[in-house]
């Protein structure tokens, strides 16, 4: 999303784009620092799991809130739209009778070309 030039996208998007990159950055580091506990410290580490834990659904949390934000129409299953303006569909018989009546029509005119070149 960074390759594209800025004026093609709107600044909400830009801005969320900003905000999720700094997450990603900031996730990184978080991961480096864990992996930098010793490994023999076993209360320690696990602390550091939950805090990395912790500081990665915090990031999760963020990230939502300001796709909510820049992009409310991606919640459209929260408020469904008003099935007013949906036409209602044809029932299935009409297709099959007018294919029905399309295939006699053709019978019927094939029999009688036939039968007048015949003779």
């Amino acid at each position: 999303m960074s390759d594209l030039p800025s004026e093609f996208l709107s600044p909400d998007t830009v801005a969320a784009a900003a905000a999720d990159a700094a997450l990603r950055d900031a996730a990184a580091l978080d991961w480096r620092a864990a992996e930098a506990v010793e490994a023999d410290d076993s209360g320690l580490l696990a602390a550091a799991d939950r805090e990395h834990l912790e500081r990665e659904i915090a990031a999760i949390e963020r990230a939502s809130a300001a796709l909510r934000r820049a992009e409310p129409e991606l919640e459209s299953w929260a408020n469904p739209p008003p099935s007013v303006g949906l036409a209602k569909p044809q029932p299935v018989w009409l297709l099959v009778g007018a294919l029905w009546l399309s295939t006699a029509l053709v019978t019927i005119g094939a029999a009688f070309a036939i039968s007048v070149l015949v003779g």
